[in-house]
């Protein structure tokens, strides 16, 4: 029923926690992991091997190749995208499956909850979700790229995904390609627990103000 694709460059001190998370909440529905090797070099692929997940190795790198080859391998009606740092919330699959299950939907996405977030990060993702859903109500489509799942149906008419974005912006366009199928629903509930090590890295601010440019 549900493909999980998790593209994956060195994520050996996640991984296992992301596949565990999925096994747990897709126990009672026919699934698949795809993990995307995307080019890793260290124990990522033998984790999620030893996890039960099906490694596929992907040399182009970034994570719109590993979302379209996790796409062209996957033999599931439904792709859920996921971001190897990030667990699933419980009753993730039951919310999914409410909202992909009506005819005129081809999409649904959620917010990340990210772990032991400061106050200032907390405050800047409340705002940056409350955005996302008046934009997808009013203004245009919103696409959570990590926290994702899509009809195929849908995905194969536009033959995936456009591979000329490597990053940001691909989720945006993944959405304004999908609209043309049908709806995209932005449920608060459908929630990914997620590390802070990209904001860590590049700063919230910063990284809030090139999400919302790309947008």
């Amino acid at each position: 029923m549900i493909t999980f694709v998790i593209p994956c460059y060195n994520e050996q001190f996640y991984i296992a926690y992301c596949i565990k998370s999925i096994k747990k909440e897709a126990a009672l529905i026919p699934h698949e992991i795809l993990v995307i090797d995307n080019n890793c070099t260290d124990h990522t692929a033998l984790i999620a091997l030893h996890e039960g997940a099906t490694v596929i190795k992907e040399t182009r790198k970034g994570v719109v190749f590993a979302r379209q080859a996790g796409y062209e391998n996957a033999k599931y009606d439904l792709i859920a995208n996921i971001d190897a740092d990030s667990r699933l919330f419980p009753g993730w699959v039951w919310i999914a499956m409410q909202h992909i299950s009506k005819p005129d939907v081809v999409a649904v996405t959620g917010p990340l909850i990210y772990d032991g977030a400061t106050l200032a990060l907390r405050i800047m993702t409340r705002i940056y979700y409350w955005v996302a859903l008046q934009s997808n109500k009013y203004i245009g489509v919103f696409l959570q790229g990590g926290n994702s799942l899509i009809k195929k149906s849908a995905l194969d008419k536009t033959n995936g995904y456009d591979l000329s974005i490597a990053f940001y912006g691909e989720d945006t366009m993944t959405a304004k390609r999908l609209e043309q199928s049908g709806k995209i629903v932005f449920s608060p509930n459908l929630m990914l627990y997620s590390s802070t090590r990209r904001l860590k890295d590049q700063g919230i601010i910063s990284t809030t103000w090139m999400y919302f440019t790309n947008d």
